[in-house]
């Protein structure tokens, strides 16, 4: 039974790391970014206590045993995060996207 429950909080832990990295793209919309922002954070601390009580029901999470603990607390350190320091739609990587750039040589193109 714990097995299963490992795999669970495994598939959540990832679908916690998927949305985290495309929050950029999600950022795009005001309304999904702050839904995605939301949906992470209660995944985060609804995962967090579920490692937490898995660590304490004898369960090894990834073949060690107080790594459920540290990862619950890498967890809700990311859930807090998420509410934060939302993106707002606004670029933060500070490098070009590629297809900005080729939209603004087309531009150029035809003014030409």
């Amino acid at each position: 039974m714990l097995e299963f429950f490992e795999s669970v909080l495994s598939w959540s832990c990832g679908l916690i790391v998927v949305i985290w990295i495309s929050i950029g793209t999600l950022a795009r919309s005001e309304k999904i970014e702050r839904l995605s922002h939301n949906v992470m954070t209660l995944l985060c601390l609804l995962t967090a206590v579920c490692l937490v009580v898995f660590h304490f029901s004898g369960g090894v999470f990834w073949g060690s045993p107080p790594m459920a603990n540290f990862l619950a607390l890498v967890l809700v350190v990311m859930g807090l995060t998420s509410q934060i320091i939302p993106i707002n739609g606004e670029e933060i990587q500070g490098e070009p996207n590629p297809h900005h750039l080729m939209k603004l040589r087309r531009e150029r193109g035809e003014e030409e």
